[in-house]
């Protein structure tokens, strides 16, 4: 009988395990999984540019999207959203998203088209440590108006994420990057660089 007992216990241990480590699995996925939400981009010019920010939005979800690590959230459920929201100010906006869509970075946009030349404007926003990083790109065709996105998305990837893709290789071997680099340079605007011995326990985020 005592063996009996032994061996249902035993099985009874057996099926608790069995059913708690996909469970256990599952949640620390869900915590190492980072979501994006990115807003449909800004237009500024006197013509429609809008496929410019269509192709925008494709880019910079196939090259931020990374299996297993970032998801990023559907445009759709992004514009449904959006409409939902009392859009009172730029920063109340990003936040009540990040709400619903449970993300952790948003990111916003402007394209402006001007005398033939073509720039973009990038905002990445954290919203845990309530701040963000810029990039900046330009160009006087509309061909290298997209190898600056490719760039952008592959400096976002590696900056926030740690993720070193092709694209970043690539720029990298163009240019000599450092981090006093990264924060000055253009394409990419960064935010200052604090004095040595200046709160050098906080990020250099900016707080917004």
């Amino acid at each position: 009988m005592n063996n009996l007992n032994m061996l249902k216990k035993q099985i009874l241990l057996l099926l608790i395990i069995f059913i708690l480590t996909p469970i256990s699995s599952s949640m620390a996925d869900s915590k190492t999984m980072k979501i994006i939400a990115i807003i449909p981009f800004e237009t500024n010019s006197q013509g429609d540019i809008s496929y410019i920010t269509s192709g925008v939005l494709k880019m910079l979800h196939s090259r931020l999207s990374w299996k297993g690590n970032v998801t990023v959230v559907k445009t759709g459920t992004i514009i449904k959203e959006l409409s939902g929201i009392n859009k009172s100010s730029e920063s109340k906006t990003i936040i009540k998203l990040g709400e619903k869509t449970t993300a952790d970075y948003v990111i916003t946009g402007i394209v402006t088209q001007f005398s033939g030349a073509y720039s973009i404007d990038i905002k990445v926003y954290n919203l845990k440590e309530k701040s963000f990083l810029t990039f900046y790109g330009q160009s006087k065709t509309i061909n290298k108006i997209i190898s600056e996105i490719d760039i952008a998305a592959a400096k976002i990837n590696k900056k926030i994420f740690d993720r070193a893709t092709v694209s970043y290789e690539k720029f990298k071997k163009e240019k000599t990057i450092t981090e006093e680099d990264l924060r000055r340079m253009s394409p990419e605007r960064m935010m200052p660089v604090r004095p040595i011995g200046e709160d050098e326990g906080k990020p250099w985020w900016k707080i917004w």
